[in-house]
């Protein structure tokens, strides 16, 4: 058996660690029923690990019976039913709790309009001895708890920092109107919502916001590790940033929680040509793959369409497969005859290859300048049959047209062929031997 003063003890060490969605550990981070599970698992008494699972263990308590080492539940909205926070009752009206992201473990009072308005239970625990703790509380009122405090306290009261409250005009006019109302936490929150600072910012603007008035040192550091993210994601894939624009698109990042994939996105935005006309990072990578594959299929790409498909690689919304997929498209379209070929894995290049050679041989050229774009390489292979239909040159045609050309007349072999053409008739006809 556990008693009650040793629970809180125990918990109240804790006050300061930080509030971690789905969090269970006392040193680095908890949630609010992280936090419970945790401080009674120290003495031996296993909870569940959900506010949902918890609301169902021990016996039910009265609001108006409470002792300390009780758990205390409250609902996300004024009224509602569903236990969506959980809280360790400590006596005469205070209780230990998780509060929210951005905030840490910290002593509240129960006796706040907003806690009040959404409590739906208390469960006595068994195995926890209160022993001749005292502390029975009734809620009371609540909304003349405002008049008691002044404008620090009351900001606190509204689970808002004062000095954030006074930093933007729509803020610190609906702040005075409360503190002149003496309003209720529930009615300050309804009219801050209806101010064009809410409407206009998301729920991480405003955290990023909050924590740059509030904890300026957290927010630069926070900053200054996404603009590093930032230029090394940059660098990764080729984007050049202007350096005017870094610290713009960092903050916008952070403001509005992007994920990885979009800042990808955005950064795709600035793949771009260096001065001699190459693609950096991955960017350049794709550029020169993507270049020869383009190459040895008889496809030609500009740069711009080079640039362009970097770019979509580069924010995640295309990939190397798709370009090199749509250049063989391409190249079935320029040389149909070759589908099956190039659905296979062949590329046009593989296939010219042997009219390659006998273009070299014959006029005396390199086979480098015989690639499948050549003009008589790429006529060859779109001849047609009989029929009509797109059919590749023979090779022994191939041959004899070449000997047609200007450029056979002017090859060795050429004068080669003509003198032993000469020198046979001269033999036939007895002139020579």
């Amino acid at each position: 058996m556990a008693s009650a003063a040793d629970i809180l003890g125990y918990g109240q060490q804790y006050v300061g660690t930080p509030y971690v969605w789905g969090g269970n550990s006392l040193s680095s981070g908890v949630d609010c029923s992280g936090l419970v599970q945790q401080v009674f698992k120290n003495f031996g008494i296993s909870l569940p690990r959900t506010t949902y699972d918890q609301i169902g263990q021990g016996t039910a308590v009265d609001s108006g019976h409470l002792q300390p080492g009780d758990l205390v539940f409250f609902s996300a909205g004024a009224g509602g039913k569903s236990p969506d926070h959980v809280a360790i009752y400590m006596g005469n009206g205070k209780m230990l709790e998780a509060p929210r992201p951005g905030e840490a473990v910290r002593v509240t009072s129960m006796d706040q309009d907003y806690y009040m308005s959404r409590f739906v239970g208390a469960r006595r625990i068994s195995g926890v001895d209160q022993g001749s703790a005292t502390g029975n509380y009734q809620f009371t009122n609540g909304n003349s708890v405002a008049a008691k405090l002044d404008p620090q306290e009351l900001a606190a009261q509204y689970g808002w920092s004062y000095s954030f409250l006074q930093s933007n005009p729509d803020l610190k006019k609906t702040f005075t109107e409360a503190v002149a109302g003496n309003w209720s936490s529930d009615k300050f929150k309804a009219q801050l919502i209806t101010t064009n600072w809410w409407k206009e910012n998301s729920d991480s603007a405003k955290q990023a916001q909050f924590q740059k008035i509030t904890d300026p040192a957290t927010y630069n550091a926070n900053l200054m590790a996404m603009t590093t993210s930032i230029q090394q994601k940059a660098g990764e894939m080729g984007a050049a940033i202007p350096q005017g624009k870094l610290g713009q698109i960092a903050e916008t990042a952070l403001k509005t929680n992007m994920t990885d994939a979009q800042i990808q996105n955005m950064l795709g935005s600035y793949v771009n040509f260096t001065k001699d006309g190459t693609l950096g990072g991955a960017a350049g990578a794709f550029q020169h793959v993507i270049t020869q594959y383009a190459r040895s299929q008889g496809v030609t790409l500009s740069d711009q369409a080079i640039k362009n498909q970097a770019a979509l690689i580069a924010r995640g919304l295309s990939t190397q497969d798709d370009a090199m997929e749509q250049v063989r498209q391409t190249a079935i379209s320029s040389f149909p005859a070759y589908a099956d070929q190039i659905n296979g894995g062949a590329t046009m290049q593989d296939i010219a290859n042997p009219y390659s050679q006998v273009a070299s041989r014959l006029l005396e050229q390199p086979d480098s300048q015989f690639s499948v774009n050549n003009p008589m390489i790429r006529s060859a292979l779109n001849k047609v049959n009989a029929d009509g239909q797109p059919a590749g040159q023979t090779l022994g045609d191939f041959e004899a047209a070449l000997k047609q050309s200007p450029q056979w007349l002017q090859s060795n072999n050429a004068r080669d062929s003509l003198l032993g053409v000469g020198n046979s008739v001269l033999r036939q006809m007895g002139l020579i031997q």
